[in-house]
């Protein structure tokens, strides 16, 4: 039970972590596995019969093993978590520039809408024409004269714009989180920051100054200004946040720090605290590089106003992210900045543990949004 001292993020009561934890079909389920491995052993003893009598087995064996592959590969993606379902895997293949865009779904009285759209950038910031990007709408957008806060969630490396609403299960968790009152209706947006050039599938968010992608510039002055033209937005840093999960827990503590007049909160789940590789390709010097190294610049960056972080951390993982975002958190929150650090205890990092930690994130969001 939430008790009412607890920030906001910290628990969600029992009814809701079991709605939120529905879903999922045959791609997701042990049953699958188990049939598979059934159909593995059928075809083995089936291959052995064969060979006993002297016949070819071949077709039986290479049977068998197919079907333990496939097995294995359900088990990788039920650890993972990065394709739940059916619908999941539609979103997933299409943001991959894979099969047709599922159709929009324009929501009703208690589901929100879910929408892919092309945004138009400009040719210098040299991203994909075939870009997609993700938008959720509340159930009943829009009311009247309503203006609605807006989350921008980054996925991670690789990854793809539809990622938060296929493996993270964003709208359904809004949903949810709706129906209980326990967020204010906003608008979600899953963006694209794959590029081009050196660096193109780990952009890590930045401008390349070695021939790539403007990502950070697609982002403050393509994105954002297209997404308040199009929905109705609250189109000022209170209303507005950033969040993302490894690479893109990077994005958003890099964009959230460096953009205060962008963006009032950030979340953060399993995040790197520095570029990486990705920012190597994309950054011409490492003095470049070390601009962008939020674990050295949260204790001392300008902050014109009060910033709101949510940091998740998966429990059995006890490596960069661990470290850089306990670093972070305790920066920010020795300046006075409301942080409200969490564990999801027997998770690691995978999707599975992003989805269930985006739930705390959306009503920490929505706290710290007026």
């Amino acid at each position: 039970m939430v008790r009412a001292q607890d920030p906001p993020g910290s628990h969600l009561p029992a009814d809701v972590l079991q709605e939120l934890g529905g879903g999922g079909d045959w791609l997701s389920s042990w049953w699958t596995v188990a049939a598979l491995l059934l159909l593995a052993v059928l075809a083995v003893l089936w291959a052995v019969r064969r060979r006993a009598r002297e016949r070819h087995a071949w077709p039986q064996w290479t049977a068998a093993g197919l079907a333990v592959a496939l097995a294995a590969g359900f088990v990788a993606n039920i650890v993972v978590g990065y394709v739940p379902d059916v619908a999941a895997a539609r979103v997933t293949l299409a943001s991959w520039g894979i099969g047709p865009t599922p159709e929009p779904h324009t929501g009703g009285a208690h589901v929100g809408g879910v929408e892919s759209v092309q945004i138009p950038a400009p040719a210098d910031d040299r991203m994909p024409d075939d870009s997609l990007t993700w938008v959720y709408t509340p159930p009943g957008y829009p009311d009247g004269s309503t203006r609605y806060p807006v989350v921008y969630l980054v996925h991670g490396t690789p990854g793809t714009s539809g990622d938060w609403f296929a493996a993270g299960d964003v709208p359904h968790a809004m949903d949810v989180l709706l129906a209980h009152g326990l967020v204010q209706p906003m608008i979600v947006v899953g963006v694209d920051v794959n590029g081009t050039g050196p660096g193109a599938s780990d952009t890590e968010c930045l401008d390349s100054t070695t021939g790539g992608s403007q990502v950070e510039t697609y982002l403050t002055e393509t994105v954002i200004p297209w997404v308040d033209g199009e929905y109705r937005t609250a189109a000022d840093w209170q209303h507005r946040t950033i969040g993302g999960f490894s690479a893109g827990g990077f994005c958003a503590l890099d964009q959230g720090l460096r953009h205060p007049e962008l963006y009032g909160t950030i979340l953060a789940i399993e995040p790197y605290g520095d570029p990486g590789a990705g920012g190597r390709a994309m950054l011409a010097t490492d003095a470049e590089w070390d601009e962008h190294d939020v674990v050295s610049y949260a204790p001392t960056i300008p902050l014109p106003h009060e910033v709101a972080l949510f940091v998740d951390i998966a429990g059995l993982e006890h490596g960069q992210p661990r470290r850089d975002g306990t670093a972070i958190a305790e920066s920010l929150a020795a300046r006075g900045q409301d942080v409200l650090p969490r564990e999801e205890p027997g998770q690691r990092h995978t999707w599975t543990m992003a989805r269930v930690a985006i739930p705390y994130g959306l009503v920490f969001a929505s706290a710290h949004m007026p």
